[in-house]
């Protein structure tokens, strides 16, 4: 009965975070792949643990359910920090390919060789999409849904220039420049973080190490002066 319970817990737990459309049953699918064995093997082990200690089996099977959520959270902060980087890079590019007498097409397959990260993979898709027929600005498009907020000045300003005829150079080096600050500005926060994280190791490892091999000493040294 206590298995059933805890394989019923399970279903509720994971139910709700369930993929509803395709392109979020690929992205799950896509982040969850490497961690299926495992999260089976530890779902398995919490309904087997659940009979001996309901409490820890319980704290198991909540772990199973935070586990794939954290796991899609972190790899979205570092794709999206990856395109943060990329972008400066992408509009660099794309401002001296339109400064050469490239058109918005060709200075894409530019990007699309060039560009590191994810930036030049959605620009090589584009550069595919393109080289096919398909119109610029849906293939411009699917490069903004693909990236996300980073990339959406850089897709806008060569959508304006593809539709109207806005001149590129001065958007695009505003791009790369406010691109530019904020990697910046990331870099300073990474860096404000670090003493943050020292402290667990300080408190826990160092500290320690360092009252054995003073506090200690001296305290078994005075243990024959204390009077009987």
């Amino acid at each position: 009965m206590i298995p059933l319970l805890a394989l019923g817990a399970a279903v509720v737990l994971v139910w709700p975070a369930r993929p509803r459309d395709r392109r979020r049953l690929a992205e799950a699918d896509r982040l969850r792949r490497p961690f299926d064995r495992r999260l089976a093997a530890i779902t398995l082990a919490a309904v087997v643990t659940l009979v001996v200690s309901p409490l820890l089996g319980l704290l198991l099977l909540g772990g199973v359910h935070v586990w794939p959520r954290w796991v899609a959270r972190r790899e979205g902060a570092r794709r999206r920090w990856a395109v943060v980087d990329a972008v400066p890079e992408a509009a660099d590019l794309l401002a001296l390919s339109v400064a050469g007498g490239m058109t918005v097409p060709l200075a894409v397959g530019t990007v699309a060789a060039w560009a590191p990260g994810p930036v030049g993979e959605a620009f090589r898709r584009t550069a595919d999409d393109l080289s096919r027929g398909r119109a610029t600005a849906e293939a411009l498009e699917d490069v903004a849904d693909a990236l996300g907020a980073p990339a959406r000045p850089l897709v806008d300003a060569l959508l304006a220039s593809e539709r109207y005829g806005v001149p590129l150079a001065d958007g695009l080096d505003r791009i790369a420049r406010e691109a530019r600050l904020e990697r910046r500005r990331r870099a300073e926060e990474r860096a404000r973080r670090v003493p943050v994280l020292l402290l667990f190791p300080l408190v826990l490892c160092v500290l320690p190490a360092f009252g054995f091999l003073t506090v200690v000493p001296l305290l078994v040294g005075s243990l024959p002066d204390l009077p009987p």
